[in-house]
Protein backbone atom coordinates (compact mmCIF):
# COMPACT_ATOMS: atom_id res chain seq x y z
CA UNK A 1 0.00 0.00 0.00
CA UNK A 2 1.46 3.33 -1.04
CA UNK A 3 1.63 6.24 1.34
CA UNK A 4 0.42 9.40 -0.35
CA UNK A 5 3.01 12.18 -0.69
CA UNK A 6 2.52 15.38 1.31
CA UNK A 7 2.16 17.32 -1.93
CA UNK A 8 0.15 15.91 -4.83
CA UNK A 9 1.64 17.28 -8.04
CA UNK A 10 -0.55 17.26 -11.12
CA UNK A 11 0.92 15.26 -13.98
CA UNK A 12 0.41 17.22 -17.20
CA UNK A 13 -1.10 15.65 -20.29
CA UNK A 14 1.32 16.16 -23.19
CA UNK A 15 0.05 17.45 -26.51
CA UNK A 16 -0.41 14.78 -29.18
CA UNK A 17 2.34 16.24 -31.36
CA UNK A 18 4.90 15.52 -28.62
CA UNK A 19 3.82 11.88 -28.18
CA UNK A 20 6.14 10.28 -30.72
CA UNK A 21 8.54 7.66 -29.42
CA UNK A 22 12.11 7.52 -30.64
CA UNK A 23 13.54 4.65 -32.67
CA UNK A 24 14.37 1.68 -30.42
CA UNK A 25 11.88 2.66 -27.71
CA UNK A 26 8.94 0.28 -27.12
CA UNK A 27 5.87 1.82 -28.73
CA UNK A 28 2.85 1.90 -26.44
CA UNK A 29 0.42 4.41 -24.98
CA UNK A 30 2.54 4.60 -21.84
CA UNK A 31 5.82 5.23 -23.65
CA UNK A 32 4.23 7.73 -26.04
CA UNK A 33 2.81 9.79 -23.20
CA UNK A 34 6.01 9.50 -21.14
CA UNK A 35 7.99 10.68 -24.16
CA UNK A 36 5.52 13.53 -24.62
CA UNK A 37 5.90 14.66 -21.02
CA UNK A 38 9.68 14.51 -21.30
CA UNK A 39 9.73 16.35 -24.63
CA UNK A 40 7.16 19.04 -23.78
CA UNK A 41 7.88 19.77 -20.12
CA UNK A 42 11.54 18.81 -19.63
CA UNK A 43 14.74 20.19 -21.17
CA UNK A 44 16.92 19.02 -24.09
CA UNK A 45 19.59 18.08 -21.54
CA UNK A 46 17.26 15.77 -19.60
CA UNK A 47 15.52 14.49 -22.74
CA UNK A 48 18.82 13.26 -24.18
CA UNK A 49 20.13 12.03 -20.83
CA UNK A 50 16.96 10.06 -20.07
CA UNK A 51 17.00 8.38 -23.47
CA UNK A 52 20.68 7.46 -23.15
CA UNK A 53 19.97 6.01 -19.72
CA UNK A 54 17.21 3.87 -21.21
CA UNK A 55 19.38 2.55 -24.03
CA UNK A 56 22.25 1.73 -21.65
CA UNK A 57 19.87 0.04 -19.22
CA UNK A 58 18.04 -1.83 -21.96
CA UNK A 59 21.30 -3.18 -23.38
CA UNK A 60 22.47 -4.23 -19.93
CA UNK A 61 19.16 -6.05 -19.50
CA UNK A 62 19.61 -7.80 -22.83
CA UNK A 63 23.08 -8.93 -21.76
CA UNK A 64 21.71 -10.58 -18.62
CA UNK A 65 19.53 -12.90 -20.70
CA UNK A 66 16.79 -12.43 -18.12
CA UNK A 67 13.26 -11.27 -18.80
CA UNK A 68 12.51 -7.64 -17.95
CA UNK A 69 9.85 -5.05 -18.75
CA UNK A 70 11.39 -2.65 -21.28
CA UNK A 71 8.22 -0.53 -21.35
CA UNK A 72 8.38 0.18 -17.61
CA UNK A 73 12.14 0.58 -17.84
CA UNK A 74 11.66 3.35 -20.42
CA UNK A 75 8.94 5.10 -18.42
CA UNK A 76 11.19 4.97 -15.35
CA UNK A 77 14.08 6.43 -17.33
CA UNK A 78 11.82 9.17 -18.71
CA UNK A 79 10.65 10.19 -15.23
CA UNK A 80 13.83 9.60 -13.22
CA UNK A 81 15.03 13.23 -13.25
CA UNK A 82 11.71 15.06 -13.54
CA UNK A 83 11.97 15.86 -9.83
CA UNK A 84 14.71 18.34 -10.76
CA UNK A 85 12.14 20.48 -12.57
CA UNK A 86 10.05 23.06 -10.73
CA UNK A 87 6.79 21.70 -12.13
CA UNK A 88 7.42 18.29 -10.53
CA UNK A 89 9.31 19.39 -7.41
CA UNK A 90 7.97 19.37 -3.86
CA UNK A 91 9.18 21.63 -1.07
CA UNK A 92 10.61 18.98 1.21
CA UNK A 93 11.19 15.64 -0.56
CA UNK A 94 14.32 14.43 -2.31
CA UNK A 95 14.20 15.03 -6.05
CA UNK A 96 14.37 11.26 -6.59
CA UNK A 97 11.22 10.82 -4.50
CA UNK A 98 9.48 13.62 -6.41
CA UNK A 99 10.18 11.80 -9.67
CA UNK A 100 9.07 8.50 -8.15
CA UNK A 101 5.82 10.04 -6.91
CA UNK A 102 5.22 11.51 -10.36
CA UNK A 103 5.66 8.15 -12.08
CA UNK A 104 3.39 6.51 -9.54
CA UNK A 105 0.65 9.02 -10.31
CA UNK A 106 1.19 8.65 -14.05
CA UNK A 107 1.05 4.86 -14.00
CA UNK A 108 -1.87 4.74 -11.59
CA UNK A 109 -3.87 6.98 -13.94
CA UNK A 110 -3.29 4.37 -16.66
CA UNK A 111 -4.45 1.43 -14.54
CA UNK A 112 -1.02 -0.20 -14.24
CA UNK A 113 -0.87 -2.99 -11.59
CA UNK A 114 0.36 -1.94 -8.15
CA UNK A 115 3.38 -4.27 -8.21
CA UNK A 116 4.59 -2.74 -11.48
CA UNK A 117 4.06 0.77 -10.13
CA UNK A 118 6.12 -0.18 -7.07
CA UNK A 119 8.96 -1.34 -9.32
CA UNK A 120 8.97 1.96 -11.22
CA UNK A 121 8.76 3.92 -7.96
CA UNK A 122 11.69 2.02 -6.48
CA UNK A 123 13.75 2.38 -9.65
CA UNK A 124 13.47 6.16 -9.59
CA UNK A 125 13.64 6.65 -5.82
CA UNK A 126 16.80 4.50 -5.59
CA UNK A 127 18.62 5.58 -8.75
CA UNK A 128 21.29 7.52 -6.82
CA UNK A 129 21.47 5.16 -3.82
CA UNK A 130 24.23 2.52 -3.94
CA UNK A 131 23.94 -0.99 -2.55
CA UNK A 132 20.18 -1.57 -2.74
CA UNK A 133 19.06 -1.77 -6.38
CA UNK A 134 20.71 -5.17 -6.93
CA UNK A 135 18.28 -6.70 -4.43
CA UNK A 136 15.20 -5.26 -6.11
CA UNK A 137 13.44 -6.30 -9.34
CA UNK A 138 15.76 -6.28 -12.35
CA UNK A 139 14.30 -3.06 -13.79
CA UNK A 140 15.41 -1.22 -10.64
CA UNK A 141 18.97 -2.46 -10.98
CA UNK A 142 19.04 -1.73 -14.71
CA UNK A 143 17.97 1.88 -14.25
CA UNK A 144 20.53 2.36 -11.48
CA UNK A 145 23.30 1.00 -13.69
CA UNK A 146 22.11 2.96 -16.73
CA UNK A 147 22.30 6.18 -14.74
CA UNK A 148 25.70 5.17 -13.36
CA UNK A 149 27.04 4.67 -16.86
CA UNK A 150 25.69 7.92 -18.28
CA UNK A 151 26.57 10.20 -15.35
CA UNK A 152 29.69 8.57 -13.88
CA UNK A 153 30.96 6.40 -16.72
CA UNK A 154 30.68 3.24 -14.63
CA UNK A 155 31.02 0.26 -16.97
CA UNK A 156 32.06 2.44 -19.93
CA UNK A 157 34.90 0.20 -21.10
CA UNK A 158 32.83 -2.96 -21.02
CA UNK A 159 29.98 -1.51 -23.06
CA UNK A 160 29.81 -2.17 -26.83
CA UNK A 161 31.65 0.71 -28.52
CA UNK A 162 29.39 0.74 -31.57
CA UNK A 163 26.31 1.15 -29.40
CA UNK A 164 28.02 3.81 -27.30
CA UNK A 165 28.80 5.85 -30.37
CA UNK A 166 25.39 5.44 -31.99
CA UNK A 167 23.47 6.38 -28.84
CA UNK A 168 25.62 9.45 -28.18
CA UNK A 169 25.31 10.49 -31.82
CA UNK A 170 21.52 10.32 -31.56
CA UNK A 171 21.39 11.89 -28.08
CA UNK A 172 24.44 14.18 -27.78
CA UNK A 173 26.31 14.86 -24.54
CA UNK A 174 27.04 18.53 -25.30
CA UNK A 175 28.83 19.93 -22.21
CA UNK A 176 26.93 17.26 -20.29
CA UNK A 177 29.27 16.96 -17.30
CA UNK A 178 28.89 20.61 -16.33
CA UNK A 179 25.27 21.02 -17.38
CA UNK A 180 24.01 18.00 -15.46
CA UNK A 181 25.77 19.23 -12.31
CA UNK A 182 24.08 22.61 -12.74
CA UNK A 183 20.73 20.91 -13.34
CA UNK A 184 21.17 19.00 -10.08
CA UNK A 185 21.85 22.25 -8.23
CA UNK A 186 18.81 23.86 -9.84
CA UNK A 187 16.70 20.94 -8.71
CA UNK A 188 17.64 20.83 -5.04
CA UNK A 189 19.71 23.94 -4.28
CA UNK A 190 16.63 25.47 -2.63
CA UNK A 191 16.09 22.42 -0.38
CA UNK A 192 19.61 21.34 0.53
CA UNK A 193 18.36 19.51 3.63
CA UNK A 194 17.10 16.77 1.29
CA UNK A 195 20.65 16.04 0.11
CA UNK A 196 22.13 15.23 3.52
CA UNK A 197 23.91 11.88 3.52
CA UNK A 198 23.61 11.46 -0.26
CA UNK A 199 25.90 11.95 -3.24
CA UNK A 200 23.85 15.06 -4.04
CA UNK A 201 25.44 16.79 -1.07
CA UNK A 202 28.68 16.94 -3.07
CA UNK A 203 26.91 19.21 -5.56
CA UNK A 204 25.89 21.57 -2.76
CA UNK A 205 29.44 21.59 -1.39
CA UNK A 206 30.87 22.46 -4.81
CA UNK A 207 28.47 25.22 -5.83
CA UNK A 208 27.12 26.78 -2.63
CA UNK A 209 29.44 29.08 -0.76
CA UNK A 210 29.54 28.46 3.00
CA UNK A 211 27.57 25.23 2.67
CA UNK A 212 28.31 23.01 5.68
CA UNK A 213 28.26 19.29 4.95
CA UNK A 214 26.26 17.12 7.32
CA UNK A 215 28.34 14.93 9.62
CA UNK A 216 26.87 11.67 10.88
CA UNK A 217 29.43 11.31 13.69
CA UNK A 218 28.68 14.80 14.98
CA UNK A 219 24.95 14.13 14.80
CA UNK A 220 25.43 11.05 17.00
CA UNK A 221 27.50 13.01 19.51
CA UNK A 222 25.00 15.88 19.56
CA UNK A 223 22.01 13.65 20.30
CA UNK A 224 19.78 15.03 23.07
CA UNK A 225 20.17 11.79 25.03
CA UNK A 226 22.80 11.97 27.79
CA UNK A 227 25.54 9.34 27.96
CA UNK A 228 24.97 6.92 30.81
Amino acid sequence: MFRLPKTIISIPKPAIEFQCVQSGVPDSQLTREATGILREFSTPLLFNHSHRVFFWANELGRQTGEKFDSEILFVSAAFHDLGLLKQFSSESDRFEVDGANAVRQFLDQHGVPAATIQTAWDAIALHTTPGIAAYKPLEVELLYNGVGLDVLGIGYETFPETLRKSVVAEYPRVNFKQQIAEAFLGGFGHKTKTTEGTCNEDICCHFLRNYKRSNFYEQIQNSSFPNS
